[in-house]
Order: structure tokens, then sequence, then C-alpha cells
């Protein structure tokens, strides 16, 4: 039986209220705002901008931050961790990023899941940060970045065996689904604006991309058939082994929203258990606070990850 038997949800879009200039204040719920930060926070945060050399810290509410670099082919893959005070096991969250961006832009998130008992980690895919190049649009060597990822919280001692869960937005949440497809270590799945086929969905996209793809890949779906099949998890989708948060907005200008109805149908199809949000509204990366991960995907991971969320600390 599916859990989820691909139930929709319309949702409404608008400005987030998560300013980066309110006050996080975990007693009053994990999402509140107003004021100004405190300083544990203000200093975790501005250590987690300098990542040239790596460093380690703790702020003094307990968290402990990390920012180094895993080995990739030769090359480097900036990581940056947060992990909550105590020495587990408890669950975690990989957190892949969208195109034009890098592993520090979910830093604020991060600290808010270590709030609620996860282990919060995310890197800069390659070409991307201070990761080594080139970019690859979600190709194998953004895949196997992610599973350099998923490697480290698998080995770590605190971190709960069939714990991990992977959210990725944009071409992340391609690499997302591509390495869940591959790894074993994974069991929640949350993607959101992503792109799913992209063999198919290539005459769909805005011509800027379209370009930037032919540069990329060296060519056309027509002219590198294989290049673009390799990155387009919805012919694996059948390999998934857990459940699947698709969340896409019907105003994407990027990815089309017809992605995210080919990727639940043919889940559907298989019998395998996901949850499709519709939501309205642009890519919501670049919006503090990314309230598409408050809204939907920690109560989503609360559910299949179950952490042992502080006292006094609400969702």
């Amino acid at each position: 039986m599916r859990e989820y038997g691909g139930e929709m949800r319309a949702a409404r879009g608008g400005v987030s209220k998560y300013s980066p200039y309110r006050r996080f204040r975990p007693a009053g719920g994990l999402w509140s705002a107003g004021g100004l930060w405190p300083a544990n926070l203000l200093l975790a945060l501005a250590l987690a901008g300098c990542g040239q050399g790596g460093y380690e810290t703790q702020t003094p509410g307990g968290d402990r931050v990390k920012e180094w670099f895993l080995p990739l082919d030769g090359g480097r893959i900036e990581a940056l961790a947060v992990w909550p005070p105590g020495n587990g096991p408890r669950p975690a969250l990989l957190l892949i990023h969208a195109g034009k961006s890098r592993a520090q832009r979910f830093r604020r998130t991060m600290f808010r899941l270590a709030g609620m008992g996860f282990t919060a980690m995310s890197i800069s895919l390659p070409g991307f940060g201070d990761s080594t190049g080139p970019e690859d649009f979600a190709g194998p060597r953004s895949v196997r970045a992610v599973l350099e990822a998923v490697k480290y919280l698998a080995s770590r001692q605190d971190v709960r065996t069939g714990g991990i869960g992977i959210y990725g937005i944009g071409q992340g949440a391609t690499a997302a689904l591509l390495a869940a497809i591959r790894s074993r270590n994974f069991h929640p799945a949350a993607l959101e604006n992503g792109v799913y086929g992209l063999d198919k969905a290539y005459p769909k996209l805005p011509p800027a991309l379209r370009e930037r793809l032919r540069s990329l890949l060296g060519g056309s779906p027509r002219e590198k058939p294989g290049t673009y099949r390799v990155r387009s998890p919805i012919h694996e989708a059948g390999n998934l082994r857990g459940p699947v948060l698709i969340i896409h907005s019907k105003d994407s200008k990027r990815f089309p929203f017809s992605e995210a109805i080919r990727l639940a149908g043919a889940l559907e199809k298989r019998g395998l258990p996901h949850r499709f949000v519709t939501t309205r509204g642009r890519l919501r990366e670049f919006r503090p606070g990314h309230p598409s991960i408050r809204r939907w995907v920690v109560p989503f991971m609360l559910k299949h990850l179950r952490p042992k969320i502080p006292k006094g600390v609400r969702p």
C-alpha cells in the first residue's frame, strides 16, 4: 500500500517573513522570528562564510560547526556541517543546492535543523563555491560528490544507521535523486523544482539554459543522447528504496511543472510511496529561510527520520 498515494496539494506562494535580520528563537518555535539574532548564531554564521582552508568550532550554544573539503577524483568538494549538542546517534539531512549557488546557501537552515535534532550537511557541487570544477549539470561527478558526502555521514557513529535523508533544489534535485537511486544509505528524498528527464525536457527549457547545456555537455540530446540520459533519473525511478517528496511550482521559469508530473506518474506506476506538493511562485532557494524546507520538507523528514527533538522546541 502506498503511504502517500500520489497525494496532491496546492499551496499559496508569497514573500517569506523570515528575513536575515530577524531573530531565530528556539524556545519559541524553530522557525519564529523577530529582533536581532543571538550572539552564538551570528558567530557560527560568520564562521560559516570563511571557508578557504576549512575550520571546526563549537558555538556557545553547543552546536558543532565544520567546514572542510572531501576528496573527489583528484580534486575537492567543499562541505559544511552542523551537529546539535550530544553524541547521538541521530538522523542526518544532506542539502544540495541549485545552480549558481554553494553549500553555505543553506547555513541558516542548517542551524535550525540542528536545533531539531538533525545533523545537517551541505556540499558545493563540482564547479560551484570552492569545489573543483568543471560543472557537469547533475552528471556523474556531481552524483559522485553527493555519494561521497553520504559516505562521510554513514561512516560517523553519531549518525543513525538508515537515518540519512536528502533534499535537492533545481539541478541539485536531479543530482539528489540520482544519488538516492544509487545509494542504499538514503531513506527519504525531498526534491524541489527539479528536472528528472533532461533528455525529454530539453525542448521546454529556456533558450539560455539550452545553450548552456549544449556548451557543458557538448551538444543537444539528439547529438549526445547518452549524455542526457544519464542525467535523467526518471528512467531509473523504479530503483528508489524510500519515500519521495516532490515539490514544484507551477510558475517555475527554469524547469517545467510537467517534470514533477512525469516523476510522480512514474512513481505511481511502480507503486512507490511519494507525496506531490504544488506551489506557486518562482524558485525559492534565494528567499531567506527556505520557506519550502520549513513548510514541507521538515515535516516530511520528521515523519520518516524521527529525530529526538529537544524539550521546549516546536517544529
